[in-house]
């Protein structure tokens, strides 16, 4: 597996090729990429056939798969040759990530030489070799090695450096299985960046990581403990450690990071050179019963007042008989108005939440692709000031 950009430049916003799948050899994806975020390996509220409705063709979609949503699958998906295999989702690609982005991670619980991964049947302690047995059933086509990520703005420097000690044993374990795996050999593995805000152990770890030639790139881990609070961070908070952290990592390797962050601060990390996302920001959105409706165009129209995204649950919407989007192309935004999904917000049907996702799935893979267009054409700086200055309403 490979990954490939031709930025020069450390800290700044860059184009990059991620090809070299065993299972579909002549699939590449450009990045900055959205990972398609998934519980129990669907889209929330969509099932494989309403996803085609979205209205953009996700095939060969790289899809996000938490450790906790399918732990407890492992025992029946050994009856299969892998986890795509078990789920019908063979056209996919899979990464793999230990902690749920949608989900608040439990604090604490981490042991010497494992991790804790909370699960509907509750708390699973793993070590090294009970996460490569798992990822050797699952057969991602990259995942993350296992690692202690649980540190936010708040943790102690103790902590803090427990995290990354533990991160490095975890790594070298599983890394040496890895290596060793007629299994995995053609899976690509990721090393977390951990040392929550402290910029001493951020680059301890860094340093260890960089021994490692054989990590396909690295996950900036550590910064938050995932769920609904990630939306609310600003980039402010997280600039300066970043910016340090990004400036020591080789440019030649994958950079990723998780969580429910919102557009703007997406958009500043994509300006530091962050190649991957996952798109748990869109469930979250849809879970609070709104639609993202932010435009994509790079200029800034005087007259448009367009808010960035929108409550259908408010009162304001009941007798609004025009669809979310004017210009979507959506199933939801050509066949229901926004009093009809009041309607249905109101009455508590699962079809809100369905035409919802189906709305906010279109428009954030529609999002990323204004992303790579904009970083192609040198459009990217109004682009970002675009968006942004929406936000700024709202913020």
């Amino acid at each position: 597996m490979n990954f490939t950009t031709d930025c020069l430049e450390q800290c700044s916003p860059r184009i990059g090729t991620l090809s070299g799948f065993k299972r579909f050899p002549g699939t590449k994806f450009t990045t900055p990429l959205l990972l398609m975020y998934t519980r129990r390996g669907s889209i929330p509220h969509l099932t494989k056939e309403v996803q085609r409705l979205t209205g953009v063709n996700i095939q060969q979609q790289l899809l996000s798969i938490s450790l906790p949503s399918i732990i407890s699958m492992t025992e029946v998906i050994k009856q299969y040759n892998s986890f795509v295999e078990f789920v019908k989702m063979q056209e996919h690609l899979t990464f793999l990530t230990i902690q749920d982005p949608n989900e608040l991670t439990n604090k604490g619980f981490q042991q010497t030489d494992s991790i804790s991964v909370w699960s509907r049947h509750g708390r699973h302690t793993l070590n090294a070799e009970e996460y490569m047995n798992i990822v050797d059933v699952i057969k991602p086509d990259i995942y993350l090695a296992l690692c202690d990520g649980d540190t936010d703005c708040h943790s102690t420097a103790k902590h803090v450096q427990k995290s990354v000690r533990r991160s490095e044993n975890l790594l070298k374990q599983c890394l040496a299985r890895h290596n060793n795996s007629e299994t995995l050999k053609f899976s690509g593995i990721l090393g977390a960046v951990e040392g929550g805000y402290e910029i001493n152990e951020r680059e301890r770890c860094i340093n260890y990581l960089k021994n490692h030639d054989s990590l396909l790139g690295y996950v900036i881990d550590g910064l938050h403990r995932n769920g609904p609070k990630t939306a609310t961070i600003k980039y402010e908070e997280i600039e300066k450690i970043l910016q340090h952290t990004i400036n020591m990592l080789p440019k030649e390797k994958l950079r990723v990071t998780m969580g429910c962050w919102n557009p703007t601060v997406v958009l500043d990390l994509i300006g530091l050179g962050v190649d991957v996302f996952d798109s748990s920001y869109v469930s979250l959105m849809t879970d609070q019963l709104k639609a993202i409706t932010f435009p994509l165009e790079s200029n800034l129209q005087q007259n448009d007042e367009t808010p960035p995204e929108i409550s259908l649950n408010e009162k304001r919407y009941a007798e609004d008989f025009s669809p979310i989007s004017p210009d979507c192309i959506c199933l939801t935004c050509k066949l229901h108005t926004k009093a009809y999904i009041h309607h249905l917000c109101q009455a508590k049907e699962l079809l809100a939440h369905v035409l919802l996702m189906i709305h906010n799935t279109h428009h954030y893979i529609q999002f990323f692709e204004a992303i790579r267009t904009n970083l192609t054409n040198g459009t990217f700086p109004k682009f970002r000031k675009n968006i942004q200055t929406r936000y700024q309403l709202i913020l």
